[in-house]
């Protein structure tokens, strides 16, 4: 009986305990700070306090408190199924409750909002904004967006979701600091800003190409992995360069 509640707790948090890891969320929000405006770092210093640490430190807020019941409400909001190609609200985000509208919704409660919705609003948008382009985090609705494919990466076994968010943003022998040198360096002229409906059927396609290469039960080879990272250090790269002008266009 234990082994079978433990069982089927891993499958029920699988489904949305994945983000991208801390190490990413933080990324994200270090390559934007350097493009926010002068109004729009004064709106972020308003609302979470003063200076780049805090911005940073609000990237992770939205998995840290995935342990806090009175914040259940935000689990969906990390990712949209989708059911075909294009992005459709009614199938793919009936309530609202996706990273799709989230973005959306939140973006008008930054700037509407009283001060504490708006506090959170601002802590949802820096971390759904790099959510929603981990490309499963777009995946499809039969798999739970990689959740239910099981792969080895370098001989751990995890699931095909985990290894996107976690292990391959890391590239072996990369710092930290070399890594946002890296990612700073991705030229953003062949970026566009588009909107969040764009950036899930975008991820979406990414993960048709490439993420969902790997199917169940399978070991990811080395070639898969690089080309993996390639493809997520350009998608860190332009959730950054978006965080930063999304936000700057809210204010």
């Amino acid at each position: 009986m234990k082994k079978i509640i433990i069982s089927l707790l891993f499958v029920s948090i699988s489904q949305w305990a994945c983000a991208f890891s801390d190490r990413g969320h933080e990324l994200v929000a270090e390559l934007a700070w350097d493009r926010l405006t002068p109004f729009a770092r004064e709106q972020v210093a308003r609302i979470l306090g003063p200076g780049k640490q805090n911005f940073v430190k609000a990237s992770v807020w939205a998995d840290k408190v995935k342990g806090d019941e009175r914040f259940d409400y935000l689990k969906p909001m990390h990712y949209v199924n989708l059911e075909a190609n294009k992005y459709n609200q009614q199938n793919d985000c009936p309530d609202r409750r996706c990273v799709v509208a989230a973005i959306e919704d939140f973006s008008v409660m930054v700037v509407k909002g009283d001060r504490r919705e708006q506090q959170l609003a601002l802590r949802m948008l820096v971390h759904l904004i790099a959510d929603i382009h981990q490309p499963l985090h777009a995946g499809d609705a039969k798999d739970r967006g990689g959740n239910w494919i099981n792969i080895t990466y370098r001989g751990d076994e995890m699931k095909l979701h985990q290894a996107w968010d976690d292990e391959l943003i890391n590239p072996s022998g990369l710092s930290e600091d070399a890594l946002f040198t890296q990612l700073m360096a991705i030229p953003a002229k062949d970026f566009d800003l588009a909107g969040p409906v764009v950036w899930a059927e975008e991820s979406h396609k990414l993960a048709k190409q490439l993420a969902y290469q790997a199917t169940d039960k399978s070991v990811l080879s080395e070639d898969y992995i690089s080309r993996s990272e390639l493809m997520l250090q350009r998608q860190l790269a332009l959730a950054g360069w978006r965080l930063a002008m999304w936000l700057n266009q809210v204010w």
